[in-house]
This record gives C-alpha cells, sequence and structure tokens, in this order.
C-alpha cells in the first residue's frame, strides 16, 4: 500500500484547537486488513462526518511511553470506517467495523462515563438536646430534680433555644422532626426551630421512643391534649397520632438491656424514615405520610431528645451533649457495613466533630 493511502487511514485524536496526535500510540493492536483496501469507495464521508466526540478519561492524562502528554479536556477522535463486506461505499455505523485504536478509546471512555454518575444521596440524622430545664439546675439536689413533674424550660433555657435557631445551619434543609414528648423537648422544638416549622411547614411528629429513660416524674410525660394547651400556636402542626393517652406509662424497666433495645429499635426506625423519604414523592411512616425529597437531595432527619437516650442512640455510655448542643450524623458506610456494621448504626460525621459547644450557653 502506498503511503499516502496508508496516511488515509490512520486514526488520529485532534485537540481543539491543537496540533493531531496518533491514535496508534494508545495501542499496539494491528488494525485489521482492509478487505476492500484497492477497491474504488463511492459516497465517502466528508472530514467533518468522520469526527466523533470523545472526552478522555482521567487515566489517559498522564504521559505515556512515548513522552507526549495527553489533555484530559474534550477532544475528537477522527476515524475511517471500514466497510463490511459486500457493501458499497462506506457502511452504515450498525454494519461496520470500527478500527481497534478507536475501540480502545471508546472503551476508555465506557469507563469515564461511569465515574461521572451523580453521588449518592445521603441520609443525614441531627440529634439535639433539649435546652435547660428546671431538673437541670445544678443547685437543686438530685432527688429534687428527679421530682420535678415533667419540668419546664428556665428562662437561660430559652435563650439557649434561641441561640440555637441562629446557628443551626440546617435549617432550610431539614425534611421531617421527631420529638419526644415531653414538655422540654417540645418546648424546645417549639423555639429553636420555628422557622422550619412554621415557615417552611416542616412536619413534627411526637415520637415517645426518644423519650428519657426512668420512670420518676421528671422523665413522666403528660396526655398530648394537655400538653398542647400550653403551646397553643402549636396546636395542629403537631401529629401525635405515636402518643395516645398512656404513651407516658413507662412499663420497660423489666426488660434486659432496656436502654440498648429502644436505642436500637430508634435507629431501625429513622433508617426506615430516611429511606422512605429519598424514594421521592409520598410515602408512609409508621402510618404517618411524609414527602420524599428530590433525586439529587440529600434527607435531613432532626431527632430532639434527651441527654441519656442520645447517648444510647449513638452507642456512647456516657452522655456527651450539653443543653441545646446538637451533633450530625450518618448512617454507617458500605465499607463499614462490609466490616460488620449494620446498615443502620450512626457514624458522627467529620464536620460535626469539629463543632465546639459553647460554653456561655450551656
Amino acid at each position: 500500500m502506498s503511503p499516502s493511502k496508508e496516511s488515509n487511514r490512520t486514526t488520529s485524536i485532534k485537540k481543539s484547537p491543537g496540533k493531531q496526535i496518533n491514535l496508534k500510540t494508545l495501542s499496539k493492536a494491528k488494525p485489521p486488513k482492509d478487505p476492500n483496501k484497492d477497491k474504488k469507495m463511492n459516497n465517502k464521508l466528508s472530514d467533518d462526518d468522520a469526527w466523533v466526540d470523545i472526552d478522555l478519561p482521567e487515566e489517559m492524562t498522564k504521559e505515556n511511553k512515548t513522552g507526549f502528554k495527553r489533555s484530559g479536556v474534550e477532544v475528537l477522535v477522527k476515524a475511517k470506517v471500514i466497510p463490511s463486506k459486500g457493501t458499497k461505499g462506506y457502511a452504515s455505523a450498525a454494519s461496520s467495523v470500527i478500527s481497534p485504536y478507536v475501540q480502545t478509546a471508546i472503551q476508555s471512555l465506557s469507563l469515564h462515563n461511569q465515574q461521572k454518575l451523580p453521588p449518592k444521596q445521603r441520609v443525614y440524622v441531627h440529634c439535639v438536646r433539649h435546652a435547660q430545664a428546671h431538673h437541670n439546675l445544678r443547685n437543686l439536689s438530685s432527688y429534687t430534680r428527679k421530682m420535678l413533674p415533667d419540668p419546664r424550660l428556665t428562662a437561660h433555657g430559652i435563650k439557649q433555644a434561641i441561640a440555637l435557631a441562629a446557628r443551626f445551619e440546617f435549617m432550610d434543609k431539614l425534611n421531617v422532626i421527631v420529638c419526644s414528648p415531653l414538655r422540654r423537648t417540645i418546648h424546645t422544638a417549639y423555639v429553636g426551630f420555628r422557622p422550619a416549622i412554621f415557615d417552611r411547614k416542616v412536619l413534627l411528629i411526637a415520637y415517645p421512643d426518644l423519650k428519657e429513660f426512668g420512670n420518676a416524674p421528671s422523665c413522666t410525660g403528660v396526655r398530648m391534649t394537655e400538653l398542647m394547651k400550653k403551646f397553643g400556636e402549636l396546636e395542629g402542626k403537631v401529629d401525635t397520632r405515636l402518643a395516645p393517652d398512656g404513651w407516658y406509662k413507662n412499663t420497660e424497666l423489666n426488660i434486659p438491656n432496656y436502654k440498648q433495645v429502644r436505642a436500637e429499635r430508634v435507629r431501625k426506625e429513622l433508617y426506615e424514615l430516611g429511606q422512605i423519604i429519598l424514594k421521592g414523592g409520598k410515602g408512609s411512616w409508621k402510618g404517618i405520610e411524609v414527602k420524599g425529597v428530590k433525586k439529587s437531595q440529600d434527607v435531613h432527619i432532626l431527632v430532639v431528645s434527651h441527654g441519656a437516650f442520645l447517648a444510647a442512640l449513638e452507642g456512647s455510655e456516657k452522655e456527651r451533649l450539653y443543653n441545646a448542643e446538637y451533633k450530625t450524623y450518618e448512617f454507617a458506610t458500605d465499607v463499614m457495613i462490609a466490616n460488620g456494621a449494620n446498615s443502620f448504626d450512626l457514624v458522627e460525621t467529620a464536620e460535626s466533630k469539629q463543632y465546639v459547644h459553647d460554653p456561655t450557653v450551656n
């Protein structure tokens, strides 16, 4: 074959604008022999028609053995199509044989496209301990504190909740709020998350499994109808179906490891809630309708609860949260699950670990 004919069959890459780079440097494979190489071709493709857009993957941006450096930006592959046997002129793409040099580039492109898949949606669980209530006052004896019936927030606690509303950075992202039905937690949600509840109409669910451990008066609530009268503005904005009359009766103390049992149940139910919201549209969680998110959005669940329970929920033996402090968690990653973790285990995010609680509002 003459040099002129050989050069006509050369497959090359062209950076736009810039010099042409021979794709033969990408593969040692030799092109198949063309059975029609000596025949006159009719209806040849124009030079413009023979260009195919290719976006080279990152792996092909490194220097190869020939010494030239390929760009990671969009390039064009110029390829002459080899006609299949029995066809006239250039055959259609369905019946044509593509040069192995182009095949190499296309295979790399396939890998590159896989790397461009959108990131996986994430479920975040923001855990907030209630603001200071009267049973948290340090000048009271332990016995006195326990005997206070369903204590309300102190004046300082209300200030803490107001400050929480100003510093909670996920207010505009919340999808649902689940809250212990005790007075101090409902009050914290009422003051601390007003923008979400009243402006964005985020669903607030009274969730008895988030109540504090124990059966002392300070850990025992009241009927939700009675409690809602104390927060008239909240009436009609709190879903109380999970907290029917009698929810406050604590019968779990006779269950072995009752703290771990309830904490594990809540983790599973929060995981289920997150998965339902991820599906989009409208779904049902424990008989309550919840709204889903768009495919590009993460899920943000707010949990308003108590120090001892939140420690158990995280899997810690000691309380870690101050009054009105919050931490952010995700469910176990695929790597953690592969190493024995459960899909509903909560792991604090790196950003949350960097958060320093302001001691002046403790």
